[in-house]
């Protein structure tokens, strides 16, 4: 793969915190969120309720309204224990992000596609109906991690990065090989024209997900994605 700045995959890659409350003058020394495998098996069952809680508040809440009260709440806790296991809102976003981060990775490796550029015409259709499957479920927090990664926070502009990397790299070994281009692209602009195909197929991921009542549906607007997938890596005939 072509040598790039840390920053390049991120670059396609506020929120109202409520106020930390300590539980003693200590309190780091009984926050735990950076380290979910060490707690007991009580302490990752409160954790993940407080986890469960915030995502079942965000199907009807802003995440920049969200606030630990109401996540303490949800789960059935006292608001001093949210602090026990999160820094603040953000670092529960965090959490979720990661989930939602590994839950794309996990569908994209599963499905094992763009491996051949016979099959990209079926095989973009595949990821776009994946991706859009991903967004419905992961809708509240994948705008959050976007909007963070956009910020330039590096927890979540290398989560972002994870997801892209693993999309890029398919697309950058298709376009290095693909058959209609002559001459063939080095790996540089390979590379490059990856990131132009995956930053707007996630954009747009992002956009119709916000904007359901667009005039072409989104079953349409994914066709034509899948059709300028295959124009530009291996067009037919």
């Amino acid at each position: 793969m072509p040598q790039r700045s840390p920053g390049l995959v991120s670059s396609f890659h506020s929120v109202q915190r409520a106020s930390r409350f300590h539980i003693m003058t200590r309190a780091d020394a009984l926050f735990r969120s950076s380290s979910p495998h060490a707690l007991g098996r009580k302490g990752r069952e409160t954790r993940q309720r407080l986890v469960d809680a915030a995502a079942l508040l965000l199907t009807s809440t802003s995440p920049i309204d969200l606030t630990a009260m109401a996540i303490a709440a949800e789960a059935g806790t006292a608001s001093a224990t949210f602090y026990v296991y999160f820094r603040d809102v953000q670092d529960i976003l965090y959490a979720l992000s990661e989930a939602a981060t590994e839950d794309m990775l996990a569908a994209f490796s599963k499905l094992d596609i763009f491996r051949s550029n016979a099959r990209v015409a079926e095989d973009s259709e595949a990821f776009l109906k994946m991706l859009a499957e991903q967004w419905e479920r992961h809708n509240a927090v994948l705008y959050y991690r976007m909007m963070e990664a956009d910020r330039g926070d590096p927890r979540f502009t290398k989560l972002r990065g994870r997801w892209a990397e693993a999309v890029l790299s398919r697309f950058w070994e298709l376009l290095k090989r693909a058959p209609h281009l002559e001459p063939p692209l080095d790996e540089t602009d390979a590379y490059a024209e990856s990131i132009v195909l995956f930053a707007s197929i996630e954009r747009l991921a992002a956009a119709v997900h916000r904007e359901p009542r667009l005039t072409i549906s989104a079953q349409r607007i994914r066709a034509a994605q899948a059709r300028i997938l295959t124009r530009m890596i291996a067009p037919q005939g």
